[in-house]
C-alpha cells in the first residue's frame, strides 16, 4: 500500500486527539468523587465530538483506542472496557450524526444553541450512559445497586464534556486571531484576572472552613461571566465558562466549595449541574448577543446599501433633470421660432388674401354670367377659409408665446350663455339640431372673453360632429364650482382619440379633410385656455353615445344660495321649463349624474334613493311627476316595476315609467304593469332622451285606477298644475 501525505496527516491527526482524548479522560477520573469512579465532567467527550465534527466521522477509532488505552491503565475488567469503548463510540457518531442533520454552528444563533443542548448534549450521551454504565456492571467494576446513579452521573458527565469542551475548541482552534488591538487585550486581561480570582476566593479560599455551605458569593463570577459572552464573543463565553468550573471540580476534589458533601453522589450530580448551568447561560447570551449584531449589521448594511441607491438615483436624476432642462429649452426655442413664423407667415399672408378678396369682389361687379357668378362665390368660399385658418393660428400662437392675459372678474353666466345661445343657434337650425342652452342664474369668477372662446369652440366641435338630435349646454353647481357641460348626441370619441382631438388639425372622420366640417384648430385652443384661467376641462365620451365636454369655474365667493337649492349643489333652470321626472336610484354618483344629464335636456328632476323618498315626493297631488324613471333593483328587495305600480296607485294616475337595468339575465319585466319600457344600462343619451320622448307622447287620456284602488273608469284626467 502507498502511504500519501494524506494518510500521514489523518494518522497525525489521529494520534494528537488520542492523547488529548487519553490525557483530559485521566483528569476526568483525577476529580472524581470518591472511590467509585463518580466523575462530575467527562471532558474527553467534547474533544472527540469536536475531531468529527472537524475532520469527519472517520476519526472515531479515536474513542475506541483511547479507552482501550485507559482500561489498561486503571485496570478495569475487559468486558467493562469494551463496552464502554462501544458506548462511547456510540455517543460521539450520534451526535456527529444530529449536528450534521440539523446544521448546527457554534455561536452564531439562538436556535443553534438550543439545538446543541437539546441533541448533541442531552440526547446523545443517552446512548453511552446506558451501554457504559451496563458494561461496567456485567465487567463486574460495579454491583447492580449502583446502576441508578451510575447511569445519570455517567450521562451528565458526558453532557458537562460536551457541552463545556465542543464549543471551547470550536472557538479557540478554528476561529481567527483574538487580538486586534491593545484595548481588547486589556479588556482580555482585566476579564481573565478577575474570573480566575473570584473563582479561586469563592469555591476555594472562603469555603475551606464552611465545607459544604451554600453562600451567596458564589454568583461573584457572573457579571464578568456575562461580560465575556457580550464584549469577547464565544471564546470570552468558554474561557470564562471553563475558568469557573475548573475552580468548583478543583473545591470539591479537595473537599471544600459549596460543592463538598458527605454524599459523593449528590457532590457529583450537583457539580455536574452547576456545570451545566454556567455553560448555558454563556452560550445562550452570546448566542443572543451575536443574533441581535447580525440584525444591526444586517439592517446598517441595508441602510447604507439603500443610501448608495439613493446618491445613485439622485444623480442619476439630476443628470435627467439637466437633459430635460437642456431639451425643455431647445423645445421652448423651438416653439418661440415656430410662434414667430406663424405671426409673421399670418401678417404676410393677409395683403395678397386682401388683394385676392378685393379683386374677386371687382370681378364679381364686372360680370353678371352664371358661370362666373359660381367661380367668384367659391373664390370667395376660400377666401374666407383661408382667413379662419389664418385667424387660429393667430390664435394659438399668441397662446404660446404667452401674449394671452386674462382678466378674471365677476360675471352672470347667464349673459355669456345668452350670447352663446345668439351665435349658434342658426348654426344649429341649419343641421336640423336642437340646442339647448339652459339658464344658470349664477355669478362666476373667470375671464368672460376666454371662457365664451372656451364654449365657443365646444359648441361648434359638437354642432360639426353631430348628425342628429340635440347638443345641450347646462350647468351644475356644487362645492364653490360651477361645472358648464356641452352634451350632444354625436358620433362620438374613441378611448385612443381623447389625446389626438386636442392637436392642431386634427379631425376625426373626416378623411377627405372638408373644411365645412371645421379645420380641426378649435379643440386645440380649448386644451390651452383652461390652463391660463385654473380651468379644468372634462371630456366624458363613447362611440355612438355622443360626448360631454364640461369645464369646472369658481363660483363668485358670497353669493347667496337661491331659492329651492339644497347645500351646494343646484342645476340649471331651463329656458322653456317642460315636463317634470321622478329620478329614483339608491347609488348616489349614478343618481346625481342623471340628474344633470336630465337637467341638461331641459327637464324638471326630482330624484329619491328608494320607495318611502319616491312616495313622498308624489305625496303632492298638485305637482305630480309627468315620467318616472327608476332602477330596477332598489333597497329592501323592491324593484322599479312594482314601485311605479305603487305610485300609480297612490297617485290615482297611469304615469309613464322607464325601468333602467344593468343585469344582462333580465330580458323582460315580469310581474309589472305592461307598458313599462325597460332600457338596458349603459344608455346612450339619444336613446334616452328619444325613449323618454315616446313615453311622453303616450299619456293617457283617462286614469286607470282611483286614489285607493277603486276604479277611475270614466273620470276626466288630471292635468298637472306645475310650470310647463
Amino acid at each position: 500500500m502507498h502511504i500519501t501525505s494524506e494518510h500521514l496527516r489523518f494518522v497525525s491527526l489521529l494520534a494528537i486527539f488520542t492523547i488529548a482524548y487519553v490525557l483530559t479522560g485521566m483528569v476526568g477520573l483525577f476529580i472524581q468523587t470518591g472511590h467509585d469512579g463518580i466523575t462530575p465532567i467527562w471532558p474527553p467527550s467534547g474533544i472527540a465530538l469536536y475531531a468529527l465534527l472537524r475532520f469527519g466521522p472517520r476519526m472515531w477509532p479515536l474513542v475506541f483506542i483511547s479507552i482501550v488505552i485507559l482500561g489498561w491503565h486503571y485496570s478495569i475488567p475487559p468486558l467493562s472496557v469494551m463496552l464502554a469503548a462501544i458506548a462511547n463510540t456510540c455517543e460521539v457518531l450520534l451526535g456527529w450524526q444530529l449536528c450534521r442533520n440539523f446544521g448546527i454552528e457554534f455561536g452564531k444563533r439562538l436556535r443553534d444553541t438550543w439545538l446543541f443542548l437539546l441533541l448533541p448534549v442531552l440526547l446523545a450521551p443517552l446512548a453511552g450512559a446506558s451501554i457504559g454504565s451496563l458494561g461496567m456492571i456485567l465487567g463486574g467494576a460495579a454491583d447492580w445497586q449502583a446502576l441508578p446513579v451510575m447511569w445519570l452521573m455517567w450521562w451528565l458527565g458526558d453532557a458537562c464534556g460536551i457541552l463545556l469542551f465542543t464549543p471551547l475548541l470550536y472557538a479557540w482552534v478554528k476561529q481567527p486571531s483574538w487580538f486586534q488591538s491593545v484595548p481588547r487585550l486589556f479588556e482580555w486581561l482585566i476579564v481573565t484576572g478577575f474570573s480566575v480570582f473570584l473563582g479561586w476566593y469563592t469555591f476555594v479560599y472562603e469555603q475551606q472552613q464552611l465545607p459544604g455551605e451554600t453562600i451567596d458569593i458564589m454568583f461573584l463570577v457572573t457579571p464578568f461571566l456575562l461580560w465575556a459572552s457580550i464584549r469577547l464573543g464565544l471564546r470570552g463565553a468558554t474561557l470564562v465558562s471553563l475558568i469557573a468550573c475548573s475552580w468548583v471540580l478543583w473545591g470539591a476534589a479537595n473537599a471544600t466549595g459549596p460543592f463538598a458533601m458527605d454524599d459523593v453522589w449528590l457532590t457529583g450530580m450537583l457539580e455536574s449541574s452547576f456545570i451545566l448551568v454556567i455553560t448555558l447561560t454563556a452560550l445562550v447570551v452570546q448566542s443572543l448577543f451575536r443574533e441581535h449584531m447580525f440584525d444591526v449589521d444586517s439592517i446598517r448594511s441595508s441602510n447604507e446599501a439603500l443610501a448608495r441607491r439613493v446618491r445613485q438615483r439622485t444623480t442619476e436624476l439630476e443628470n435627467t433633470n439637466k437633459e430635460l432642462t437642456a431639451a425643455k429649452e431647445a423645445a421652448e426655442q423651438a416653439n418661440a421660432s415656430k410662434t414667430r413664423f406663424l405671426v409673421a407667415a399670418s401678417h404676410d399672408l393677409r395683403q395678397p388674401l386682401q388683394a385676392i378678396t378685393t379683386h374677386t369682389d371687382i370681378l364679381g361687379l364686372r360680370s353678371s354670367q352664371p358661370q362666373v357668378a359660381e367661380n367668384i362665390e367659391q373664390l370667395r368660399n376660400a377666401s374666407r377659409t383661408m382667413a379662419r385658418i389664418l385667424d387660429k393660428l393667430a390664435e394659438i400662437s399668441k397662446l404660446e408665446s404667452g401674449e394671452v392675459s386674462r382678466d378674471i372678474r365677476v360675471f352672470d353666466i347667464d349673459v355669456l350663455l345668452d350670447e352663446l345661445r345668439k351665435q349658434h343657434t342658426p348654426a344649429a337650425a341649419a343641421k336640423r339640431l336642437t340646442l339647448q342652452i339652459c339658464e344658470c342664474d349664477r355669478n362666476i369668477r373667470s375671464d368672460y372673453t376666454l371662457l365664451l372662446q372656451i364654449l365657443q369652440n365646444l359648441i361648434s366641435n359638437a354642432i360639426s360632429y353631430t348628425n342628429a338630435g340635440s347638443i345641450t349646454v347646462g350647468c351644475h353647481a356644487r362645492d364653490g364650482m360651477l361645472r358648464i357641460a356641452v352634451t350632444d348626441t354625436g358620433i362620438g370619441i374613441q378611448e385612443t382619440d381623447r389625446d389626438a382631438i386636442f392637436e392642431e388639425f386634427c379631425q376625426l372622420n373626416n378623411p377627405a379633410r372638408d373644411r365645412n366640417k371645421g379645420m380641426g384648430m378649435g379643440l386645440a385652443i380649448v386644451r390651452r385656455l383652461p390652463g391660463l384661467l385654473d380651468h379644468t376641462l372634462h371630456l366624458d365620451s363613447a362611440p355612438g353615445h355622443g360626448s360631454t365636454f364640461a369645464i369646472d369655474v369658481p363660483l363668485a365667493a358670497g353669493m347667496p344660495a337661491h331659492a329651492g337649492e339644497t347645500g351646494e349643489s343646484t342645476a340649471c333652470k331651463p329656458v322653456s321649463p317642460r315636463e317634470t321626472i321622478l329620478l329614483i336610484d339608491d347609488d348616489a354618483s349614478v343618481r346625481h349624474s342623471q340628474q344633470m344629464l336630465l337637467e341638461a335636456m331641459g327637464y324638471r328632476v326630482r330624484s329619491a334613493a328608494d320607495a318611502d323618498g319616491a312616495r313622498r315626493l308624489v305625496g303632492n297631488r298638485d305637482d305630480l311627476p309627468d315620467l318616472i324613471i327608476s332602477d330596477y333593483r332598489l333597497p329592501e328587495g323592491e324593484t322599479g316595476s312594482s314601485l311605479v305600480e305603487r305610485l300609480r296607485a297612490d297617485t290615482g294616475r297611469r304615469i309613464p315609467a322607464i325601468i333602467l337595468t344593468g343585469d344582462v339575465t333580465l330580458a323582460s319585466l315580469e310581474g309589472g304593469p305592461a307598458d313599462l319600457l325597460l332600457l338596458r344600462k349603459p344608455v346612450a343619451t339619444g336613446e334616452l332622451e328619444q325613449s323618454i320622448r315616446q313615453q311622453l307622447a303616450d299619456i293617457p287620456e283617462q286614469l286607470e285606477t282611483g286614489p285607493a284602488g277603486t276604479s277611475g273608469a270614466g273620470q276626466p284626467q288630471e292635468e298637472f298644475s306645475g310650470t310647463k
